[in-house]
C-alpha cells in the first residue's frame, strides 16, 4: 500500500459528487524466490495475478491485490524439477559432480571398470527442464587383437577373442630353439598385449668355468642368438686366449670356436736397455694390454708404446744407441778423417775454407740427443738486412749503412710509442753472419688498467678505465692518510711502475689480499688499525687467525687465499666420469669420481677414484682400467 485513502470532489452547477479511490498494488512488491517477474507494474485494488516459477522449478502462486496489499489466494513454493535416476550402466560408475540430488541443474559423470571400454562419444548426462539429456553410456569388454605365430611356436589361451586379463602362453615347436621374449604375455586394460609375440630361434649357451674364464662381454650374459658374438677374458695373471679374444654363436647352435686359455707371452723386457715402466689401460699383462717404452742413458727406444698381442710385445721394445751422423756444415771441411757416426761425447774440429767466418777452427760434440753443440755456420761475415714493420732502427754503431759486419750493433724502436716491443733493444752481427738475437718486432697497443688496489684511500686525478702506454696518473691520498699528500704512476709496457704510496702518522693501509676482501676491526683517529681477512667463495685462507694488526706502523703478514679446482674434461683422460653439472673443489678437499663405463679401479674395497684439490690444481689419485 503506497498511502492514504484520498478524498476526491467535483462541482457543478446543479450537484456535487464524491466518492472513494481504492488503493494500488504494485508488481515489485513480490518477491517470491525462484519466480518470473510479473507482467505490469501496478494492479488494482481486487485485481488477481498469478506468479509462475523460474525455468527449471515447479510451482506456482495466486495473489489478489486488497486495498494497497497482496493477499495469497493459493501458495505453493517454487523448487527444483526433479529428474529421477540418471540410469546404471553395466560394468561401470557414474558420480554426481555438479547440483543437488538429481533436480534441474544436476551433472553427472560415467566411466567404465577395469577391463571396459566406454562405446559412447559423450559420458556425461545433465538434468534438464524435461529430464536426463544424452543416453545412458555404454560400457563394452576391451578385447586384445587376435595372435599369430608362426610355424615355429605354439600359443595356447584365447588367441582369437582375448579380454583382459587373459594370458597367452608360448612353447618353441622344437626343443632345440630358445624363446626370444617372454614366454608368457596377458591382455591389458588399454586393449594391447604386454609384449610382442616371441619367437623362436637359435642359440647358444656359454658355459664359463673357474679358474680359465673369469669375465664376459657382455658382462654376466650366458645365452646368445646366431650371429651374436661374446667376449672373454682370462682369469689370473698372464693367461691370455691361444686363437682369439671374441666368439660368435653360428646358426647351427654351436660356436665357432672354443675358447682355451694358456700363458701370456708379454714379459717387461729387462735387457737390451729396455724396460716398460708405466702402464696405461691394464695393471697385468693380459692381451691388448700398453706399456709406455722407455731406454737407459744413451739410448733410445724404437717405439715410444708397446702392445701385449698373442706373439708378445707389438712392435718390440728395442733400445739402438744414441748416435751422431757426420755433420754436414756447408763452407766447411772436417779436420782429420770421418767416421760414418760418432758415439756421445765424441768431439771433432771443422775449419771454415778460405773467405768464409769463422776463421779459426770450431770444435763440436755429439750431445746425448745425438745432436751436434757448438755448431757455427761458415758465412762471408756479413749480416742480412730484413724488413722492418712497425719498427724502426734508432740508430746504428758504427753507423745504419750497408753491409753489416760482424761487430755491428742495431738499436730499435717502435714507430708507435703506444705499441708492445717485443725482443731484445739491441742486436749485435756476430762472425760468422748471423745475428746474436732475431730482429724485434712491434704490435698491439700497451695499454694499463685502472689501478684496483687500496683505490679506496686515494682520488685520481683522471678516472678512466684504461690508460696509454707512458700516461702518466696523479693521485691525491685522501685524509687521514695523506702524510705524504699526492704522487704519480707510469704506465710502462702494460704495468704500471709503482703503486700508490700513501700513509698515516700511524699506519698505512691495511695490505691487499688478492681474491679476498678484509673487515674493519678497530680504528685510531679514523686509521685503520686492525683487520679481519676473508676469501671469496670456494677459495680457502692460508691462516685461521680472527685479527692481523698494525704494530709499529707495520702490518702483519696477511694471509693467501687459495684458488679451488673444477673438474673438467681433464679426468676423462684417466678414464674418470665426467660430472653432468659443474663441480669445484676447495683447497685440501677430495671429490669422488666414478669410472667411466666399461673401467674399473681393479679393487672391490675401492670402486672409486678420489681426485683432490691443490691451490687451483688437480690432483688424481690413479686411472681406471
Amino acid at each position: 500500500m503506497r498511502g492514504p485513502v484520498q478524498i476526491i470532489s467535483f462541482s457543478c452547477f446543479l450537484f456535487s459528487v464524491t466518492f472513494v479511490q481504492g488503493q494500488e498494488c504494485f508488481g515489485e512488491d513480490i518477491t517470491y524466490e525462484n519466480t518470473q517477474p510479473v507482467v505490469n507494474v501496478s494492479y488494482a485494488d481486487g485485481e488477481t495475478v498469478n506468479v509462475n516459477c523460474m525455468t527449471g522449478y515447479i510451482g506456482f502462486y495466486t495473489l489478489q491485490c486488497k486495498n494497497g496489499q497482496w493477499l495469497t489466494f493459493i501458495a505453493r513454493r517454487c523448487s527444483r524439477k526433479k529428474c529421477g535416476h540418471p540410469g546404471e550402466t553395466p560394468n561401470g560408475y557414474f558420480k554426481l559432480i555438479e547440483g543437488r540430488d538429481y533436480t534441474f541443474g544436476a551433472m553427472v559423470d560415467y566411466t567404465c571398470k577395469t577391463g571396459y571400454e566406454m562405446t559412447s562419444r559423450i559420458n556425461r548426462r545433465h538434468c534438464r527442464i524435461k529430464g536426463w539429456d544424452n543416453s545412458v553410456p555404454v560400457c563394452e569388454e576391451v578385447r586384445c587383437p587376435v595372435i599369430h605365430t608362426d610355424g615355429e611356436v605354439t600359443a595356447s589361451g584365447n588367441t582369437k577373442e582375448g579380454t583382459y586379463g587373459d594370458a597367452i602362453h608360448f612353447e618353441c615347436v622344437s626343443s632345440d630353439k630358445k624363446l626370444d621374449g617372454n614366454s608368457v604375455i596377458y591382455c591389458t586394460e588399454n586393449g594391447v598385449w604386454s609384449g610382442p609375440v616371441p619367437q623362436c630361434i637359435v642359440t647358444c649357451q656359454l658355459e664359463l668355468t673357474e679358474p680359465e674364464v673369469i669375465k664376459t662381454i657382455p658382462w654376466g650374459k650366458t645365452v646368445f642368438k646366431a650371429g651374436e658374438t661374446v667376449g672373454i677374458i682370462c682369469s689370473g695373471k698372464n693367461r691370455v686366449f691361444n686363437k682369439q679374444e671374441t666368439f660368435t654363436c653360428t646358426n647351427n647352435g654351436k660356436w665357432d670356436y672354443k675358447p682355451t686359455c694358456e700363458e701370456s707371452r708379454c714379459e717387461v723386457p729387462l735387457n737390451q736397455h729396455v724396460y716398460l715402466p708405466k702402464y696405461y689401460f691394464s695393471g697385468d699383462l693380459n692381451l691388448g694390454a700398453k706399456r709406455s717404452c722407455s731406454c737407459e742413458s744413451g739410448y733410445r727406444e724404437t717405439a715410444a708404446e708397446a702392445t701385449c698381442t698373442r706373439d708378445g710385445w707389438t712392435p718390440k721394445p728395442l733400445c739402438t744407441e744414441i748416435m751422431c751422423d757426420p755433420p754436414t756444415i756447408p763452407n766447411a771441411k772436417i779436420v782429420g778423417s770421418q767416421k760414418s757416426n760418432y758415439k756421445i761425447g765424441s768431439r771433432i774440429e771443422y775449419k771454415c775454407r778460405p773467405g768464409f767466418e769463422p776463421e779459426e777452427p770450431v770444435q763440436i760434440t755429439c750431445d746425448s740427443q745425438g745432436q751436434w753443440t757448438g755448431t757455427r755456420q761458415c758465412s762471408d761475415g756479413t749480416c742480412q738486412e730484413q724488413e722492418l714493420k712497425n719498427i724502426e732502427i734508432l740508430f746504428g754503431y758504427p753507423s745504419t749503412a750497408l753491409p753489416y759486419k760482424p761487430g755491428h750493433i742495431l738499436v730499435f724502436r717502435c714507430t708507435d710509442d703506444n705499441m708492445r716491443f717485443y725482443g731484445q733493444r739491441a742486436i749485435e752481427c756476430l762472425p760468422d753472419g748471423r745475428w746474436n738475437y732475431p730482429y724485434p718486432q712491434c704490435g698491439g697497443k700497451v695499454q694499463c688498467s685502472q689501478p684496483t688496489k687500496n683505490l679506496q684511500f686515494v682520488t685520481l686525478s683522471d678516472e678512466k678505465t684504461e690508460y696509454s702506454n707512458f700516461e702518466i696518473l696523479t693521485y691525491t691520498c685522501n685524509k687521514p692518510y695523506n702524510e705524504i699528500p699526492r704522487g704519480v704512476l707510469m704506465c710502462q709496457n702494460g704495468k704500471w711502475n709503482e703503486t700508490f704510496d700513501c700513509k698515516s702518522k700511524i699506519c698505512p693501509p691495511p695490505p691487499y689480499l688478492q681474491n679476498g676482501d678484509y673487515s674493519i676491526d678497530s680504528t685510531k683517529d679514523e686509521v685503520i688499525t686492525a683487520v679481519s681477512y676473508t676469501c671469496q667463495s670456494y677459495y680457502v685462507i692460508t691462516k685461521q687467525q680472527d685479527v692481523y694488526k698494525c704494530v709499529d706502523g707495520k702490518w702483519e703478514t696477511p694471509p693467501k687465499c687459495l684458488r679451488p679446482c673444477e673438474i673438467d674434461d681433464i679426468v676423462e683422460k684417466y678414464n674418470l666420469q665426467l660430472p653432468t653439472e659443474k663441480v669445484y673443489i676447495r683447497h685440501a678437499e677430495k671429490y669422488t669420481l666414478n669410472c667411466r663405463d666399461g673401467w674399473n679401479t681393479g679393487s672391490e674395497l675401492k670402486p672409486y677414484v678420489d681426485v683432490s684439490c691443490s691451490n687451483g690444481n688437480l690432483q688424481i689419485d690413479k686411472s681406471c682400467n
